[in-house]
């Protein structure tokens, strides 16, 4: 207990320490240096296990030389916290098989990884804001075919930095039935 909470501690105090610091990468390893000293075992596994990724997604980018982007860190973990919420799916009480400790493991995981993404606006803003700049489209714009797609674009340009924390497919979703309710 004592440790998830040292290790809480520092996850709080990291985004205002290490913000001068390039990278998200780098706070991943700082978190991780965090939680080896705290003795959190199970947030220095989880830790480690994304930091493979991260180094994996490296090594088979484009150019395995660089550096890996903030993007394609917040994309790793992203996809470690999908995979968690999945596992935790076969774990859950209401499964045929229910494994309360692995189930109380994953949670634990996904709110350690997600504490790493920035914070996203809520899907009801992000909704105000779809509806806002459908409302805003010229009828030619409207009818056009890549109307989406601007939609998204100018969605993007709104939200600044915020746009990190969403999800794509969501916003993708969510411009389509925008457009569809347009249509009826």
């Amino acid at each position: 207990m004592f440790a998830q909470v040292s290790t809480r501690r520092f996850l709080h105090t990291s985004r205002t320490l290490f913000s001068a610091q390039p990278g998200l990468e780098v706070t991943l390893r700082n978190a991780l240096k965090a939680s080896m000293k705290a003795k959190d075992k199970p947030a220095a596994a989880c830790l480690k296990s994304i930091l493979a990724d991260v180094t994996n997604a490296t090594k088979s980018g484009a150019n395995p030389n660089e550096p890996i982007s903030d993007e394609g860190v917040m994309g790793v973990l992203k996809k470690g916290i999908s995979q968690r919420i999945q596992a935790s799916g076969s774990y859950s009480p209401t499964s045929p098989s229910p494994h309360p400790e692995n189930y109380s493991s994953l949670l634990n995981e996904i709110t350690l990884l997600k504490s790493f993404l920035p914070e996203a606006p809520s899907n009801e803003a992000l909704q105000q804001s779809i509806d806002k700049i459908i409302s805003g489209l010229t009828d030619e714009l409207k009818a056009s075919r890549g109307v989406a797609g601007q939609v998204i674009n100018k969605l993007w340009e709104e939200l600044g930095d915020s746009k990190n924390g969403v999800d794509k497919k969501v916003v993708g979703k969510m411009v389509q039935e925008g457009l569809k309710r347009l249509q009826i």
